[in-house]
């Protein structure tokens, strides 16, 4: 069960992909994809893609109240989740729409749904 936790501190107006360099980022077998992603202040929007699947709709904002470094727990909020066949690009993508630098704090765990 792949686990990546992020941390990333986006600039005024700059865009993040923070799992393009997670090895798991392309499934090795098909999987489900639980995913969360907390911002410090109000200003982040995101967009989720697996394969040729919008998850996310662009420009969703990501939710907010979260210390930087500090991750998100399902006490707090709900898990994005999706099936994502083997092979399928996981991206995330998240754009700071603030004139500062904004923290964004996440996880992303894959569930292999088969054998290899």
């Amino acid at each position: 069960m792949p686990y990546f936790p992020f941390v990333a501190a986006i600039l005024a107006g700059a865009t993040a992909f923070p799992v393009q360099n997670w090895q798991f980022r392309f499934p090795p077998v098909d999987s489900l994809l639980e995913l969360m992603v907390g911002t410090s202040a109000v200003g982040v929007v995101m967009n989720l893609t697996t394969g040729p699947e919008s998850i996310v709709q662009a420009e969703s904002p990501v939710g907010i109240g979260f210390a930087a470094g500090t991750l998100p727990a399902r006490l707090n909020m709900e898990p994005i989740v999706d099936n994502v066949p083997k092979g399928q690009e996981i991206v995330l993508t998240l754009r700071n729409t603030t004139g500062g630098t904004l923290t964004v704090n996440g996880w992303a765990i894959l569930t292999y749904k088969g054998a290899f």
